[in-house]
């Protein structure tokens, strides 16, 4: 009974007769050679045999708690077998993709790696299991607890490899894709996609038929290049992710909302707003996005930026829930460094200045956006020193394309503002090469339209917009058509730098702290002083602007620009367009 990896060439030449072996197995309740089944084809098995659900779901629950291999099999049929009763059908290919395997955790499985009993344990129910404990941290958001339960799973193989025994490809496949996930979200994007291009080489050398864990693989290596702001990798896996899936004869991807996001976010760096509000209405249509976070709430708010609705998209950040309660900012690694990028960028194109400042102050300055942050708020109040001083932090960082030639664009921009031309195009050559290697044309959407449109016409001849096109594997795109997206946006940049008084940091937050409704001893608290220092602060503050109260303080801050003007529902501030 050859039930091994030669079920993808059965299924590959239309074989018949899995089904039979498969209803002989069961009858002579051989358990064993099922659990095989798994360990050989894992969730393949759902598509290669029309009665696996049925036989996995006949394993007595006696076998299931002494085979932890057979009780995640079983979990997995259970998950497939209640799509099946939902969608009222049979269709393998309809019901694989929108089945959700990737949430499956077995309570009952949990803390037996950790139990002192591993010797009794096979290399299969080592890699499952370590897997399987890690997707159940990833599942309550504890990424360092996941991580380290797969460096000691792994430790455990290496040291059974050692004796001369190793897990089965597909098990060990499945253990470097829960890995691969886990270093996504944890933000350690780089190491993610060395440990996920192990998976993409065993599925398409050792199991090109099989579309787990292939697909998963190519859809985790899109996000993970995301993370690290490689655009045109990005694009490259998100169109694996889908031909190949087309290939399996499945309509959807499995992971379809992952996908559409992704997709978006794809669209909205070639400045293509077509693609990405179709995009993003096939995403609102599927329902609620797992795993994703934030991102679909950003995404939709870039969108509303380059189609002249920033104010919205703004507001919809403040108010969100998702956005508001992610630990974009609390997070010491870089997995939410692109979101608050984009989230502050939001709030510079609509104009609004103490949501930045909020950002900065849930922030330290070990967190990875911090610099890019504190840049964006230095150039709102002009403080060209401090801009350069944390732009040069983004630049000579390990951050990705995408940050740095935000970072690069911000120094352009602001150079351009105080009419130093020439230093403005050397600038922004650089922004045209960070936008190269990133493939992206986001770092230019964020300069204001009169930047863009100046650097734009003294570097329209440069060969770099050609090459910039050639990223975004468009056959019609040229070098022309990129500069007129750009030129055609909105504007993004509803601040001047110009300012007839210069703010410290210190007087910032200052400022930013009395535009509220608390009063000055609680002020005082949260700064650390007593109330009459904050007093003498304040006095300096005003006489600094030549006000002599509060109220004129917060009305003269708004009239010039140094204070947003219209308080919003849910804390923040909008102004209208």
């Amino acid at each position: 009974m050859a039930i091994d990896n030669s079920y993808a060439r059965a299924k590959a030449s239309d074989v018949p007769g899995y089904d039979e072996i498969l209803d002989l197995v069961v009858e002579i309740e051989g358990w064993e050679l099922l659990e095989q089944m798994w360990t050989r084809r894992s969730i393949n098995v759902f598509d290669d045999v029309v009665n696996a659900v049925d036989a996995f779901l006949s394993v007595p629950a006696s076998v299931i708690s002494e085979r932890p291999i057979l009780a995640l099999a079983r979990s997995a049929a259970r998950r497939i077998d209640s799509t099946r009763s939902r969608f009222g059908t049979e269709d393998r290919t309809r019901l694989v993709p929108v089945t959700d395997f990737d949430s499956i955790v077995v309570p009952s499985l949990h803390g037996i790696l950790s139990s002192g009993h591993e010797t009794e344990l096979s290399v299969d129910e080592i890699a499952a299991l370590t897997a399987a404990e890690a997707r159940l941290h990833r599942s309550n958001g504890d990424y360092g607890t996941a991580l380290q339960t797969i460096d000691s799973g792994r430790e455990l193989l290496r040291r059974r490899h050692d004796e001369g025994s190793g897990p089965t490809a597909m098990m060990q496949a499945g253990l470097n894709l829960e890995h691969g996930k886990n270093l996504v979200s944890a933000g350690r994007f780089a190491e993610a996609l060395r440990v996920l291009q192990r998976v993409i080489q065993f599925s398409e050398t050792y199991a090109p038929n099989s579309w787990h864990p292939m697909l998963a693989g190519y859809l985790e290596t899109a996000l993970a290049n995301l993370g690290h702001g490689h655009g045109k990798e990005m694009g490259w896996n998100l169109t694996l992710t889908r031909d190949k899936a087309q290939m399996f004869g499945m309509e959807t991807v499995p992971g379809e909302h992952k996908w559409q996001c992704l997709d978006a976010m794809r669209s909205l760096d070639r400045l293509d707003l077509l693609a990405a509000g179709t995009a993003l209405e096939k995403l609102k249509k599927l329902g609620t996005a797992k795993g994703l976070g934030s991102l679909p709430t950003i995404a939709e708010s870039l969108y509303r930026v380059y189609r002249g609705r920033a104010s919205i998209a703004a507001k919809e950040l403040i108010d969100n829930v998702d956005t508001r309660d992610s630990p974009m900012t609390s997070s010491s690694n870089s997995r939410f460094s692109g979101i608050v990028n984009i989230a502050s960028f939001v709030f510079l194109a609509a104009g609004e200045t103490k949501p930045i400042q909020d950002l900065v102050v849930q922030m330290t300055p070990t967190d990875p956006s911090y610099s890019l942050v504190k840049a964006r708020q230095s150039f709102v109040f002009g403080q060209r020193e401090q801009l350069w001083s944390h732009t040069a932090r983004v630049l000579n960082s390990v951050d990705g394309p995408r940050l740095k030639g935000c970072a690069a664009a911000l120094r352009a921009a602001f150079l351009h503002h105080e009419s130093q031309e020439s230093a403005a195009v050397d600038s922004f050559g650089h922004v045209l090469d960070y936008c190269i290697i990133g493939s992206t044309l986001m770092p230019i959407a964020q300069m204001s339209k009169s930047s863009r449109s100046a650097l734009i016409a003294v570097t329209a001849s440069h060969s770099a917009w050609s090459d910039l096109a050639e990223t975004f594997d468009e056959a019609d795109s040229s070098g022309a058509d990129l500069q007129q997206r750009l030129l055609d946006l909105p504007e993004t940049l509803r601040v001047s730098v110009d300012r007839d008084v210069e703010l410290s940091s210190a007087e910032l937050s200052l400022l930013f702290a009395i535009d509220s409704q608390k009063p000055v001893p609680q002020i005082a608290r949260e700064f650390g002083v007593v109330a009459g220092t904050l007093k003498n602060r304040l006095s300096a503050l005003y006489k600094k602007f030549g006000v002599r109260s509060r109220a004129e303080m917060i009305e003269h801050a708004k009239r010039n620009g140094y204070l947003s003007s219209t308080e919003v529902p849910g804390g923040g501030s909008a102004t209208s367009n």
